[in-house]
């Protein structure tokens, strides 16, 4: 996979699978925007981890729910490389509720960031992706946006729509641009967050009921986003990825 010279919008990449993406591509040659919206710790972090591609990585501060810091962001990011050539839209936000315990302004926060700002960010980065020879969308979704849980019935809608916004953008943005637009839908996976959300008890239980036997790791979400954003994917378009173990079939 040669992304020599190519240039990825990494959303929410200061930590876990984004950060995991980012890094995957610095190592092949790509240039990389890495946003977040507030953890300074995490980009901090991130920018000491990534420090030998300074000259290849490009910073941003952006709440992608917010219009106006979406708009900004790209002219940033067309200031600097003057192009896109992938977008993978990886932000999200989730909290646990009960569908009656559920405030309005939460489930319209989850609307926000994993829906209506995934498809702001798709909007606005047409443009520098227009200038790419191999434009390439990535949303990265969930195993709950088709197979839903108790308790959370706001990330699963706003998943599943995820996965329909993928399709629709497909139909109008491929004919015209030939951009490729899939979703990768990882289930539950070993990032920093999880393993502070739940005890070593409940992971030990979670993996028990995969048929694979264990949880995903980071790479695992990281190899599926890489060759999509590759020429080998070229064929692939419209698709919704499950990068589960098999724990979609128990």
């Amino acid at each position: 996979m040669n992304f020599q010279n190519k240039v990825f919008l990494i959303t929410g990449s200061t930590s876990g699978i984004g950060q995991g993406i980012a890094k995957e591509l610095l190592e092949e040659g790509a240039k990389v925007v890495i946003n977040y919206a507030h953890n300074e710790k995490n980009a901090e972090e991130t920018k000491e981890i990534f420090k030998e591609y300074q000259g290849r990585t490009l910073f941003i501060k952006a709440d992608i729910s917010d219009e106006k810091s979406v708009i900004d962001m790209y002219k940033k990011i067309e200031e600097k490389f003057n192009k896109l050539d992938g977008l993978v839209n990886n932000a999200v936000y989730d909290k646990i509720f009960s569908i009656e315990d559920l405030p309005v302004e939460e489930f319209r926060k989850e609307l926000d960031v994993n829906i209506i700002a995934r498809w702001m960010c798709i909007k606005y980065a047409i443009p520098l992706l227009k200038k790419s020879d191999m434009p390439r969308i990535i949303n990265i979704a969930s195993r709950l946006g088709t197979k839903p849980i108790k308790d959370s019935v706001a990330y699963c809608t706003s998943e599943a729509a995820t996965i329909m916004l993928t399709q629709c953008c497909v139909l109008e943005l491929t004919p015209k641009y030939n951009i490729k637009i899939n979703t990768v839908s990882p289930s539950m996976t070993l990032t920093p967050l999880a393993k502070k959300s739940y005890t070593e008890d409940e992971i030990r239980q979670t993996a028990m009921k995969n048929p694979s036997g264990r949880l995903g790791e980071v790479e695992d979400t990281v190899n599926a986003v890489l060759f999509l954003l590759s020429k080998k994917s070229d064929y692939i378009n419209g698709e919704n990825i499950n990068v589960n173990g098999g724990i979609l079939l128990v």
